[in-house]
Formats: C-alpha cells, sequence, structure tokens
C-alpha cells in the first residue's frame, strides 16, 4: 500500500495521474501543507521516494537530476521508467559515478563550485533536482543553491533531505576528529565502510531549520522555500540509557516545535 497523499495521489501506483493541474502552485502548496502534517523521520525516510515521484508528478517534470547520487542512484529502472524523464546522475567524484548504472545520464562536478561549466549545459533545462543525505558534506550550500537555481527550469523545484547540526549525533559528528568520528560511525552502522558505504567529511554548512536560511534562500532568487523537520534518529539504539535520554529530548522538540532540534529536514524550494 503506498502512501496517499493530501491531494489522493498514491504514489506507488504509477499509472495513475495527479487529481490536479502539472504545475499548479495552489496543488503544490496544499501538498507541501499537508506533508508538514507528518513529524517522524521515519516516515520521512520511509516516504522520501514516494514524495519525489508526487513532485514530478505534479510538476509534469520531463528531466531531472539527482545530487551526488554517486554509486548508488535513489531509483531503479524499472522504478523511473513508467513516468518517460530523463534521470541524470550527478557527483562531485568520477570513481563514484563511474560505478552508477549505465542506463543513467551522468554529469561529474561540484554542485557547490562557483564556475562549474556543466551547469551552463544545463541551465534552464532540469524540472526536478534532489538529493538525500549529500548537502551536509558541502563546504558552500549557497552557492549550491546559486546552481541549482540555474539549472532549473521556469517552475523548477528542488527538494534536498538533510540532516539538521544540533541533532546531538550530527553535532558530535560534527565536533569530533574524522578518525574517530568514522569507526564510531562503522559500529553504529556496520556497512558504512569504505567499501559498502564510504563515510564522506561533513561540514553541515547550512544544515539548519530557521527563518533566517529561508529568506536567505528567498534572496537567490526562489519564489517559494518550505523547511519541513523531521525528529528522532536510530544512532543511539546501541546505547542504553542515552538512547532513552535521546528520545525524551527529542519527543519535547517536536512538541514544542523546536525545529534547532529536529533530526533531518526537507528543504523544498521552487524558482
Amino acid at each position: 500500500m503506498g502512501l496517499v497523499n493530501g491531494l489522493g495521489i498514491r504514489a506507488s501506483e504509477t499509472g495513475r495521474q495527479p487529481v490536479v493541474s502539472a504545475g499548479g502552485t495552489a496543488a503544490l502548496s496544499g501538498y507541501v501543507e499537508g506533508l508538514s502534517e507528518h513529524r517522524s523521520s521515519e516516515w520521512a525516510w520511509r516516504h522520501y521516494k514516494d514524495v519525489l515521484v508526487d513532485l514530478l508528478r505534479i510538476r509534469d517534470a520531463r528531466r531531472i537530476v539527482e545530487i551526488g547520487g554517486g554509486r548508488f542512484p535513489l531509483f531503479n529502472r524499472a522504478e523511473i521508467a513508467p513516468f518517460g524523464v530523463e534521470y541524470i546522475i550527478n557527483d562531485v567524484s568520477p570513481a563514484e559515478l563511474a560505478r552508477a548504472p549505465s542506463e543513467v545520464g551522468k554529469v561529474c562536478f561540484d554542485i557547490a563550485s562557483p564556475n562549474p561549466t556543466e551547469i551552463d549545459a544545463l541551465a534552464g533545462t532540469i524540472d526536478l533536482t534532489f538529493s538525500k543525505m549529500v548537502f551536509e558534506h558541502l563546504p558552500d550550500t549557497l552557492q549550491a543553491y546559486r546552481n541549482i537555481y540555474k539549472m532549473l527550469s521556469r517552475r523548477g523545484i528542488c527538494l534536498n533531505f538533510h540532516p539538521v547540526l544540533f541533532s546531538l549525533p550530527f553535532l558530535i559528528n560534527y565536533l569530533a576528529p574524522t578518525a574517530p568520528a568514522e569507526r564510531l560511525l562503522q559500529r553504529l552502522a556496520p556497512k558504512r565502510n569504505r567499501h559498502e558505504q564510504p563515510k564522506f567529511p561533513a561540514t553541515y554548512d547550512c544544515c539548519r531549520v530557521s527563518k533566517y536560511l529561508q529568506n536567505t534562500l528567498r534572496s537567490i532568487g526562489y519564489r517559494h522555500v518550505w523547511q519541513l523537520p523531521f525528529w528522532f534518529h536510530e544512532y543511539f539504539v546501541k546505547f542504553p540509557g542515552l538512547k532513552q535520554c535521546d528520545w525524551m529530548v527529542n519527543k519535547i522538540a517536536e512538541r514544542g516545535n523546536c525545529t534547532a532540534l529536529a533530526s533531518y529536514c526537507y528543504t523544498i524550494v521552487v524558482k
């Protein structure tokens, strides 16, 4: 059973069309309002692909770019084929990109670079861009959003799924030296090793939920900016005591809508 959103779109039923006009601003605003009712990061992780499918259908997207997709694009061929979109994977690492499936388009450049010539080739042609746990690794997030703005087509949309710095596990990762942080991560998540799921340095630049950041993104030129915070994480499940204390902090923060202590965020911007 797939996700049913406030517009009546069931994302997993790929043959079904949206019940709203493609590209409608009112429809998009209503959809995002419906998303904001969800507060748990467990929901955010489980339904991220469903949300992306809804967005590409609402916007009638024809060309999409996954930022930082590397060796593991979010969608496989069977999932994306029914939508008839051109699926392009971006990554800063040629080695990572080389391991991506051959059926996707590939563009190698740093989304946070001030002068990537590849952006010019994509300018104004991308209907949807998205990323999952990538933006915490960027050295200049605002420059990335400037580049995304240039890539997006008229009324194009971008969704970035990223952690929030002041959630305790990410604050520890930010403050800890690289080597100890990598060892701790491998203990918490054994698959996070250099061969299966490498750990990349994290800067957490602009990984926060705030009115100031939203206004800064609007100053780039985006017509709409939404940030949807989600609370709770699973990093401390192996640490009795700490797990319960952290859960209580998250519960209090969620009830009080303390976005600074959210664990994750969907940041959505519209050109």
